[in-house]
C-alpha cells in the first residue's frame, strides 16, 4: 500500500462515511468561479475540531498538503488545489453550529463553517448585528470571511472583519490545537496571535471556531440614491456625509452609470431610482437606534445646494429601500460583458484619490488598446474599488493582458494603494502582490509562513511564496 493509500484509508476511519468524499466525486470542491483547480486525493468534511486535528496530524506525518475550504465563493483561486502534489481538500461546511450568543457581552461564538447570513439572522433576534456583509452572504462562511479578512458594505461603519474577531480556535499544521477563544476587549498579555491567522488564507493554520464582537442593532435605516453632477467632488460629498451623519453613516457606495443601466435592462423588476442619467451615482445609507430621516434629508439638501448632485431620491418605503440595494447587488460585471475578455482588479487607494485614479486607469488602458473600456464599482468610504477592463476576445492575447495588468498594478502603487483590498491573494495575485512589498516585509511574511508551517503543507501556492 502506497503512502497516499494509507492516508486515504486512515482518513476514512477518522472522518466516517459522512465526512469522506472520494476523489471521483470531488468535482464541485476543486473548481470555483475562477475555473478548475487540480485534482485531490479526497475531500475531508470533518464535523469537529478533533477530527480536523487528527487529519492534519495524519497529513503532516505523510507530507500531504491540505487546502481548507469554506463556502468556496472567493474569486482568486484561494480554496482549491493549485499545486501538482498529493492534496486533501478540507471542507469545513459541516462545522456550522452557532455555539453561543451572549447578549450581555455582545458576542457570538460559532464554528468556522457557519454561513454568514445564518449568523446575521440569529443575532438579529437578540437585537444585535454581525457586521460583515457582502453579496455572497448566503454561501460565504464566517471562517472564510476571517481567513480573507473580508470587507464588504459595512466597513465604513464597523471596520473590516478583522476588527470583529475577539477570539479564535486554530488547528496548527502538526495537528495541535490552540484555544484562543477569548471574548475580552482588552488583553495586553503578549503578542496578539489571533491577528496572524486573520487574513492568512489558511496558510498558517486552520481556524475551527471564532468569537465575534457584535453591535447593537440599528432599527432605523434609510438610503439615498444620487446622481453625481461633478464626480471630481466625490470626496467632498463623502466628507459632507460624515460631518452630517457621524456614526450614522453606514455605507457610501460608488455605482457606474453603465452598470445601473445594464442592471435595469437585465432585471425588469428593478425600478429606475431617478430620471437623470449619469456616468456615476452614489448610494448612501444612514442607520441608527433613533430616526435618521432628518440627517439624510440634510445631506440631500446640501448635496443639491453645493451642486455636487443633480438628481436624487430618498427611499420612502421598505420596498424602495430594497430596490436601491438590489441595484447595488447587481453591479456584478461578468453577467453583462461575457462576450469580452475581462481583466479585473480589487484595489484600494486613498479615498481622496479614487476618481483621479479611475481616470488615470482608463487612460492607461486606452493607450494600450483603443477600444477597451473600463468598469468600476466600490466602497468609497474605505477606498476599495473593484475595477475591470474589457477587450474583444479576438483582439487580446496573453502578452497584452500582462502589459495591462502590469501597467495598472504600477499605477495603483503610484497612488499609494494596494492591488488586493478585500478579495484575498490566493494563487491569482500571489506573484503580483510580491512586487507591492519591499524585501524586508516579504521576508517577514516568509518567516511567518515557515515558522507556522515548516513543511509548506497548508494551502500551498497561496498568499506567499516560499
Amino acid at each position: 500500500m502506497s503512502n497516499c493509500e494509507k492516508v486515504i484509508e486512515t482518513a476514512k476511519e477518522i472522518l466516517g462515511v459522512k465526512g469522506f468524499v472520494d476523489a471521483a466525486d470531488a468535482t464541485d470542491f476543486i473548481s470555483d468561479i475562477t475555473g478548475n483547480g487540480l485534482a485531490c486525493l479526497f475531500v475531508a468534511r470533518p464535523s469537529s475540531t478533533e477530527q480536523v486535528a487528527k487529519l492534519l496530524s495524519l497529513c503532516n506525518e505523510a507530507d500531504v498538503a491540505v487546502v481548507p475550504q469554506g463556502g468556496n465563493s472567493n474569486v482568486c483561486h484561494m480554496a482549491v488545489p493549485t499545486e501538482n502534489r498529493p492534496t486533501v481538500v478540507l471542507s469545513l461546511a459541516r462545522m456550522n453550529r452557532i455555539l453561543d450568543i451572549n447578549a450581555d457581552r455582545g458576542t457570538a461564538t460559532v464554528e468556522t463553517g457557519c454561513i454568514m447570513e445564518v449568523l446575521q439572522n440569529a443575532v438579529a433576534e437578540h437585537d444585535l448585528v454581525f457586521a460583515p456583509d457582502w453579496g455572497a452572504r448566503g454561501t460565504a462562511t464566517v471562517g472564510g470571511a476571517v481567513a480573507t479578512n473580508g470587507g464588504g458594505l459595512n466597513v465604513l461603519r464597523f471596520g473590516t472583519t478583522r476588527e470583529q474577531v475577539l477570539g479564535v480556535e486554530v488547528v496548527l499544521a502538526d495537528g495541535r490545537v490552540w484555544n484562543g477563544l477569548r471574548s475580552l476587549i482588552k488583553d495586553n498579555s503578549g503578542y496578539d496571535l489571533k491577528q496572524l491567522f486573520i487574513g492568512s488564507e489558511g496558510t498558517l493554520g486552520i481556524i475551527t471556531k471564532l468569537t465575534f464582537r457584535l453591535h447593537p442593532a440599528q432599527p432605523h435605516a434609510r438610503s439615498m440614491f444620487a446622481s453625481l453632477s461633478d464626480p471630481s467632488r466625490l470626496t467632498e460629498f463623502l466628507a459632507m456625509a460624515r460631518a452630517l451623519g457621524g456614526e450614522k453613516l453606514t455605507a457610501f457606495e460608488l455605482l457606474p452609470g453603465l452598470g445601473v443601466e445594464k442592471a435595469l435592462e437585465r432585471y425588469p423588476d428593478l425600478k429606475r431610482p431617478c430620471e437623470t442619467r449619469s456616468d456615476w451615482y452614489v448610494l448612501i445609507r444612514m442607520s441608527d437606534r433613533a430616526d435618521v430621516d432628518e440627517t439624510l434629508a440634510a445631506l440631500f439638501e446640501h448635496g443639491f445646494e453645493s451642486e455636487i448632485i443633480n438628481d436624487a431620491v430618498m427611499a420612502s418605503s421598505e420596498a424602495q429601500e430594497k430596490n436601491l440595494w438590489e441595484i447595488r447587488e447587481q453591479m456584478i460585471p461578468h453577467q453583462y460583458f461575457g462576450v469580452y475578455k475581462m481583466l479585473k482588479w480589487d484595489v484600494s487607494v486613498p479615498v481622496d484619490r479614487i476618481m483621479s485614479f479611475l481616470a488615470a486607469a482608463e487612460t492607461a488602458i486606452a493607450e494600450i488598446h483603443a477600444t477597451a473600456f473600463t468598469y468600476a464599482v466600490g466602497h468609497v468610504g474605505d477606498g476599495n474599488i473593484h475595477l475591470s477592463a474589457y477587450i474583444e476576445k479576438t483582439e487580446v492575447g496573453e502578452k497584452m493582458a500582462v502589459e495591462i495588468y502590469e501597467r495598472i498594478d504600477a499605477l495603483v502603487w503610484e497612488y499609494d494603494g494596494s492591488i488586493v483590498a478585500e478579495h484575498g491573494v490566493g494563487s491569482l495575485y500571489r506573484d503580483r502582490v510580491r512586487r507591492q512589498k519591499d524585501l524586508i516585509e516579504y521576508e517577514l511574511l516568509q518567516r511567518l509562513k515557515t515558522c507556522f508551517d515548516p513543511k509548506g503543507l497548508l494551502n500551498p501556492g497561496k498568499l506567499v511564496s516560499i
